[in-house]
């Protein structure tokens, strides 16, 4: 069918353009942040660390770099994967409508495939995510606070507007570069471990709740798997400087809050949970 070829083909350059921008953007916003996130640390001062404060030291190292370009990538490609979902539901679309003009393609058939195809790229129609039946890997906090990854069996269609799509992946990006911008200008002022702090609301998950206060050392695996926490959507929780001393929050102030909030640990469930 060559308009259905011909649509196919203008859809591939439009979503490669739509990609390009998606690039920059996320580009920009990662870089940003990190630097934000960098200056924040810069307000810490460590009592471990040996090397003088530079006031000329403005420039990124390479392994920020580095850093840089890893979590672009990552988004983008998340962002590459639902695009090209969001491609194949179009097309598939389109080949609906004119099967059902029996094949004609009407000037009245090609305003409906602009007004669908308007309307996916608009917001209006959301994009729909079928993993059902596949295995993925989510992070769990058992009963000790200790984290893991476990794989659980996907039950549900995601679905969701290529607006809401694109801002919630840049909220992750904005907040997975602040604090890696935080975490390497820490690391190299000689702090080697944080603390999980954050609200405990009814917004926060109850396994977020149950690591405040919780401390970690940069380059552990517990660490990795905090820090993965922290990227889950709409997390408002962050990594703080662990000082050592007087200047930290006590545990029982931790304890306070999360009893305070109503978390306890569900026997039967096996999972953190808030009243």
């Amino acid at each position: 069918m060559p308009f259905l070829s011909n649509f196919s083909k203008s859809l591939k350059k439009a979503f490669s353009q739509i990609e390009k921008t998606q690039a920059e953007a996320l580009a920009i916003e990662i870089s940003a942040n990190f630097i934000a996130g960098r200056t924040a640390g810069e307000k810490h001062k460590s009592i471990q660390s040996a090397e003088p404060e530079d006031p000329e030291d403005e420039g990124l190292t390479e392994e920020e770099k580095a850093e840089i370009a890893v979590l672009a990538a990552l988004y983008l490609g998340y962002l590459s994967k639902f695009n090209d979902i969001a491609q194949a539901q179009i097309l598939t679309t389109t080949k609906e409508i004119i099967d059902q003009a029996g094949g004609q393609v009407t000037p009245e058939v090609q305003d409906e495939i602009k007004k669908r195809l308007d309307d996916v790229l608009d917001g209006r129609e959301k994009v729909v995510i079928d993993n059902v039946g596949k295995v993925r890997k989510e992070l769990y906090v058992d009963k000790n606070l200790k984290i893991s990854e476990v794989e659980k069996v996907i039950t549900k269609k995601y679905s969701a507007s290529v607006k809401t799509y694109s801002e919630l992946l840049g909220e992750q990006a904005s907040h997975a570069s602040y604090e890696a911008g935080r975490k390497a200008r820490l690391i190299k002022q000689g702090f080697d471990k944080w603390v999980f702090v954050g609200p405990a609301d009814e917004r926060a998950r109850p396994w977020h709740v149950a690591l405040l206060g919780q401390i970690f050392t940069w380059g552990t695996l517990q660490s990795d798997y905090a820090e993965k926490v922290l990227r889950e959507p709409h997390c408002r929780h962050r990594a703080h400087v662990y000082y050592g001393d007087s200047r930290d929050t006590p545990k029982e102030k931790w304890d306070k809050l999360k009893k305070d909030a109503g978390l306890f640990w569900d026997e039967e469930a096996k999972a953190w949970s808030l009243k």
